[in-house]
Order: structure tokens, then C-alpha cells, then sequence
């Protein structure tokens, strides 16, 4: 049997402070005394079992107060900081002892849906391209950018530094993710479009999906710019990461040579540049000024600045941003409703802009009325910060300016100390960190801080901060 929940609390939010990760678990009182228990995401930020001790914490937690038994389980998105407590390497073995009713995913994880399938392939094989560069980056000296590259596969489970760990963790994260649909007794792809959603047992709440949007478009579009262009747009991902893949495996064998010592060289169909534009060895001297020049400066160690030979594989660094922020935008985003207060809670996991801008476009008919998205951010007195505080993912005018609720809390699941180890210096980002306690009144909850004295409503422990509305 689950805690009783107190006459006045509504719902309770407990908000787990174990890292650099999003788990939240929601407990809305039931008509019967009981709680109708929903789970967003457990995970965090770590290779392997580095968060092992963290996400056990937090499941044993979760386990105790739902009495081993979640009705709803929300899987946000394909990141290892959100999926990783499913994992086998962390706290799967706990999770498998609690009933699960239902699973919720965005509509990008349905088998059936034909563009939700060519995403998953896509990242799929970005992800294999990017541990191929890190190993071959590694082995021609390039440790900064291999580094660089490392840090975000991170997000994937993977250990970047490590290049043989890297390539035997291909498919970690994935393995995590799916793990909720196989225990569920049922699977959910959710929709914007789709009406409300309500929760049995509960009386007045209803469920809003806003996303991820149905356009490719704007799940590619990850920051805003004066121009409004895309950022990392790639309308031909799947091809650019299979030409990719194996230019960094040519690469990575380059320094080893063939049978004569000779390096390999980087031709083919796949390589990075097209044929007019290649050179791999300087032309025999014939005379002519121009192929002097070239010889003599070829080999010229004071000229090496000169050289374009490795600039292609900086098309790395952009793919593996490419790969976290196409993600991010695949977040599944709840907005959860009190249909007589209007008081609306906002999950938004990850997402990052063109998954903000679609919203502006939503509309579902209500109980004989229509509900905008903009006004369900106008009457949000929760907001779970996206993507750890991060500048791309609170959009302003078009998000937390629109948040008119005078009584708002926002919570950011970031530890400043760990995100500055890993090199995100700007998370949270200092101007909307800013923008947040000016909005709030200083009710911004933060993993790795203590809130603010006489917080209503609020009850800190060392693993959670939790919120009850009545």
C-alpha cells in the first residue's frame, strides 16, 4: 500500500537531487486515498556504473513509497542521464521488482510511425561514426578534439576517453531505454495531437502531450539564430555519418601504414573530399614553379599550419552536437493540468527549441472550449528546467515569459561541480539562472543547493526536495 496522501495534497512532486540527471516521481491523490504513482525518467550522468550507487538510491526510494508499484513509467528520450537507472549496469534489478502499469514514450519510438524509425536509425549510426572518430582521433594524437567528442557520447552511456570501452557500449543507452517497454504491462506512444489524457482514479487532472513535433524540421532545429536558420541541419544524416564512419576508420589505421609502411591513404567514394580536390602525396618535381613550391614546403615542419590534410575530421565535433541537441528534441513533454485551479506542471525533459516553437501551433478542444499551449504556459506554477538549465532549452518570449503564476517554483536538476568537470561551464546558463529567481521570487529549487528558507509547501532531504499542491 503507497503512503497515504495528506487531505490537502493534490499531488506531490518529490524531485531527486542524486546528480547530474532527471528523475522525478508524481503522486496525485486518488478518490480512493490511495495515490495514482508516475514516474518521469531516472537517470544520470556517468559511464557505466559510475552512477550506480546514485540510481540505486533513488529506485530503493521509489520503491518504498509507491509500495512497488508505478502506474505510469514516462520514458522522455534516448539519453543515458534519463534512461540509465533501467540499465543493467545500474539499478535494473530493483526496477524488476516493481509493477509497472503502463509506459509512456514519445510517438518517435513507435515501431509503426516510418519517420520516428529513420530518426532512431540515424542516431544510431551517428553514434557508431562518433566512437569510430573518437578511436581514430585517439590514435593520430588528437586528444583534444577526441576529448571534446567523448564528453557527449557520455549522453549515450558511453566513455569517450576510453576507446575500447566506447566501442563496447555501442547500444548501452538503447538497451536502457527500451528496457520499461518489455516490463510494462502496456506501451504508450503519445502524440500532440492526441486529446487529453486523464489517469484513472484520479478526479480533475488531465494529461497534455506537447511534444516532440511531427516535423522533421523543427526536431532538427536545436538554437535559435538572428536568421532563423537551422543549426546543424543535415537533410542527409545517414549518409554523412556512413561517409564519416569510414574515413575514421581509414584515419585510425593511417599511422599503422600497409605491408611497405606506406599510409594508408583517405581515397575512395567515401572520402571526405571529392576526387578534383585531393592531393595525399605531392606531385613528382617536373619543373613546373607551382609543383617546386608545393615539394619543397610539403614536408616543411615550420609549414604544417599550411596543411588542410585533417580539417574534415572536425566534421566530428559538429556531428556529435548534431547527435545530443536531434535528441534533445525528441523529448516527450508533459504538461499536467488541475482542471478547476488551472494550475499546470511542466516536464519538458530536454527539449530544445524547434521542440518549443511547435507547441505555439497546438490546440486541443476541452470540454466544449479550446486550450492553447500558450495558455497552459501562462497558468504554469511548475516548471522542471530543461536539459539542466542549459540556454537553449527555456525558450524566452515564447516560454518562461509567458509563465504568469504568481506563485511559480522551477526546479533545475543540474550539479554545477560535475557539468564544470565534464567542460559545460554554462550550466545552468547565468542569464536564464537569473531570469528564473526573478520570475519565481527566488522559489528555484537546485539539486546541488539548499533552497531558500520557508519555501511552502517544500520538504528537503539529502536525495530529493519534494512539493506538495493542493
Amino acid at each position: 500500500m503507497n503512503d497515504a496522501m495528506p487531505a490537502a495534497a493534490r499531488l506531490r512532486i518529490r524531485l531527486y537531487r542524486h546528480g547530474l540527471g532527471d528523475c522525478m516521481l508524481l503522486r496525485f491523490a486518488k478518490t480512493d486515498g490511495d495515490s495514482f504513482n508516475l514516474l518521469i525518467d531516472c537517470g544520470v550522468i556517468g559511464v557505466g556504473t559510475a552512477g550506480k550507487a546514485a540510481t540505486e538510491a533513488v529506485a530503493r526510494d521509489i520503491a518504498a513509497v509507491c509500495g512497488g508499484r508505478l502506474d505510469v513509467l514516462a520514458m522522455t528520450h534516448e539519453h543515458w542521464d534519463h534512461a540509465s537507472g533501467f540499465s543493467h549496469l545500474q539499478a535494473r534489478d530493483i526496477f524488476e521488482k516493481v509493477a509497472i502499469g503502463e509506459v509512456w514514450y514519445a510517438w518517435t519510438e513507435d515501431p509503426d510511425d516510418a519517420l520516428g524509425a529513420r530518426l532512431k536509425a540515424e542516431r544510431a549510426a551517428k553514434v557508431r561514426t562518433l566512437v569510430a572518430a573518437c578511436q581514430a582521433l585517439a590514435a593520430n594524437g588528437m586528444k583534444a578534439a577526441a576529448d571534446r567528442v567523448g564528453g557527449l557520447l557520455e549522453f549515450f552511456g558511453l566513455d569517450g576517453s576510453n576507446v575500447f570501452e566506447a566501442a563496447e557500449g555501442i547500444g548501452r543507452t538503447r538497451a536502457a531505454f527500451e528496457y520499461p517497454m518489455r516490463h510494462a504491462a502496456r506501451t504508450r506512444f503519445c502524440r500532440p495531437q492526441d486529446a487529453p489524457l486523464t489517469l484513472p482514479g484520479v478526479a480533475g487532472v488531465r494529461v497534455f502531450v506537447l511534444g516532440p513535433p511531427a516535423s522533421e524540421r523543427l526536431i532538427k532545429k536545436s538554437a535559435p539564430s538572428r536568421s532563423d536558420s537551422e543549426v546543424y541541419e543535415a537533410g542527409g544524416d545517414a549518409a554523412l555519418a556512413a561517409s564519416l564512419e569510414a574515413a575514421f576508420m581509414r584515419l585510425k589505421d593511417r599511422k599503422q601504414g600497409g605491408e611497405d609502411g606506406d599510409e594508408a591513404d583517405l581515397d575512395g567514394d567515401d572520402a571526405p573530399f571529392p576526387p578534383a580536390l585531393r592531393r595525399a602525396t605531392p606531385p613528382a618535381g617536373g619543373g613546373d614553379p607551382l609543383s617546386t613550391l608545393v615539394d619543397d614546403l610539403w614536408d616543411d615542419a615550420d609549414q604544417d599550419w599550411r596543411r588542410i590534410d585533417d580539417d574534415w575530421t572536425h566534421a566530428a565535433e559538429d556531428l556529435a552536437l548534431n547527435l545530443d541537441a536531434h535528441t534533445n528534441n525528441t523529448s516527450l513533454v508533459l504538461a499536467f493540468e488541475f482542471t478547476d485551479t488551472g494550475q499546470v506542471f511542466l516536464f519538458p525533459a530536454d527539449a530544445q527549441v524547434g521542440n518549443w516553437l511547435s507547441w505555439q501551433d497546438l490546440r486541443w478542444q476541452v470540454a466544449g472550449r479550446e486550450v492553447t499551449a500558450g495558455e497552459l504556459l501562462r497558468r504554469t506554477a511548475f516548471y522542471k528546467a530543461g536539459h539542466h538549465g542549459s540556454h537553449n532549452a527555456t525558450l524566452r518570449a515564447a516560454g518562461l515569459e509567458l509563465m504568469q503564476d504568481g506563485a511559480l517554483v522551477a526546479f533545475i536538476p543540474v550539479v554545477k561541480s560535475e557539468a564544470e568537470r565534464k567542460g559545460w561551464r554554462h550550466m545552468p546558463f547565468a542569464p536564464l539562472l537569473a531570469r528564473l529567481h526573478e520570475k519565481t521570487g527566488g522559489r528555484v529549487l537546485q539539486s546541488d543547493q539548499e533552497p531558500a528558507a520557508g519555501m511552502p509547501g517544500l520538504v528537503t532531504d539529502a536525495l530529493y526536495f519534494e512539493l506538495s499542491f493542493g
